[in-house]
């Protein structure tokens, strides 16, 4: 029986730079096989991150080690060219006047490969991305999502140990990012390096990944599963990514949470001290007066924003307590919903949420 494989197989990194005025210090590990979702606000390290790993910027302290081989260590750098990396990102960057199978050829080509064994290469990563009845077409016969699989054919026809996705669908319109991320996952789950997923879209997150990351003012403010991740967010973005509500504050043994804001939840689930309070905007009723009966959570708040999502719409409040609320469509139209209004939000006790911070 093989041994199994550990971290020192696959990915173990901290990429320490500076970069304007931010201080990146990012540790990322993965087993081969992985796939490490990174996410974050704009400008919060994302991308440098994957520049540093590709070799484009280098490091000025930590280490990016790949397979057991030392890639950079703060002293000694190999050349971006001489890294076993493969690379897609938000624009396809195909070749227009080459065919498709050209296209993914030029990889294993630009690494010494002869002409023959790479169109070879090519063809056989064209089928494993469901394009084999494309490969003599030119990237302008091609729709955006059969384009990014085209990339991605190119960026795995070089058996890298590393693969880097930036954005890889942030250019496809809803349906077709929709296919293209479960053709992506497919592909995925055949791969056996890891793969770094750089994306905003939590959908793609939650989809592809199966370890997070997330990078705010380049250092990680969370990390975990996706499972840890939704049920237990540790900072205000990630709270918006899985889309909670999410407070911090000081809880007592009777339930109540004083955020940091001053305003105050209540909840059957005690957790005393230093907490995070979640509220799913489900949970959140919307009335025209002071509700009655069984709801413990109860504030007069003004709506900021109200925007539609299919079904349903989501709903910005501010006040005592800033709260999104997620209502029918129906409830929009017959309270009259509309930005600047005045209304009552109310949560029962039982949907609130505590777990120390």
């Amino acid at each position: 029986m093989s041994a199994p494989r550990s971290h020192a197989d696959g990915l173990d990194a901290r990429v320490r730079l500076s970069r304007g005025t931010m201080d990146l210090d990012v540790p990322l590990t993965a087993e081969p096989g992985q796939v490490i979702g990174v996410l974050g606000p704009n400008g919060g390290g994302k991308t440098t991150t994957v520049l540093a790993l590709a070799g484009v910027l280098a490091l000025e302290e930590g280490h990016v080690r790949v397979g057991g081989d030392v890639w950079d260590d703060g002293r000694r750098r190999l050349a971006p060219e001489r890294r076993r990396v493969g690379l897609m990102l938000a624009d396809s960057l195909l070749f227009p006047h080459l065919r498709a199978v050209d296209n993914v050829a030029y990889g294993p080509r630009s690494r010494g490969v002869d002409h023959h064994r790479a169109r070879e290469r090519a063809h056989l990563e064209l089928e494993r991305v469901g394009l084999a009845d494309r490969a003599a077409s030119r990237p302008r016969e091609l729709s955006s999502g059969q384009q990014a699989r085209v990339a991605l054919a190119r960026a795995l026809a070089t058996d890298p140990a590393l693969l880097l996705l930036d954005e890889p669908l942030a250019a496809l319109d809803p349906d077709t990012r929709a296919r293209t991320r479960s053709d992506l996952a497919a592909r995925l789950t055949a791969y056996d390096g890891v793969t770094v997923i750089v994306t905003h879209d939590p959908l793609d997150a939650l989809t592809l990944a199966d370890h997070l990351v997330f990078v705010e003012d380049g250092r990680v403010t969370q990390s975990g599963t996706p499972a840890e991740v939704l049920s237990e967010p540790r900072s205000a973005y990630v709270g918006t990514v899985v889309g909670l509500n999410l407070y911090a504050g000081q809880g007592d043994s009777h339930g109540h949470v004083t955020t940091v804001k001053g305003g105050v939840v209540v909840t059957t689930s005690p957790t005393e001290g230093s907490v995070w309070a979640t509220v799913p905007p489900s949970a959140v009723s919307l009335h025209l007066h002071e509700p009655e009966g069984s709801p413990r959570n109860a504030w007069r708040l003004r709506i900021a924003s109200v925007t539609m999502q299919g079904q349903s719409a989501r709903v910005g409040l501010v006040g005592e307590l800033p709260l999104t609320a997620e209502v029918t469509l129906e409830s929009v139209t017959a309270l009259g919903l509309q930005v600047g209004q005045e209304v009552w939000a109310a949560v029962k006790a039982t949907e609130v949420r505590t777990y120390p911070r």
